[in-house]
């Protein structure tokens, strides 16, 4: 892996740390099969939003699909 032409940044991992809380929310938690299906979600979910969408709005539908997910199953994907 090479870091040239990759900005690095204090705050580099709070982007990374907000798709985290998501997955964990998403799934259920305290549920890893949940996170595990949740992580392949948001993963296919911003990769297709790349290809089509500009890439400042990868993260937008990533929360929307998440906001209507808990909106429909409150405990997550494989929550109880």
């Amino acid at each position: 892996m090479s870091l040239i032409g990759t900005a690095i940044f204090p705050t580099i991992g709070h982007d990374w740390g907000l798709i985290m809380f998501t997955v964990v929310v998403l799934g259920g938690l305290g549920s890893v099969p949940g996170a595990l299906l949740a992580g392949v979600v948001i993963g296919v979910i911003q990769s297709l939003t790349s290809v089509y969408l500009p890439t400042q709005l990868q993260n937008l539908v990533v929360f929307i699909v998440f906001i209507l997910t808990l909106a429909y199953r409150p405990a997550g994907l494989l929550g109880r």
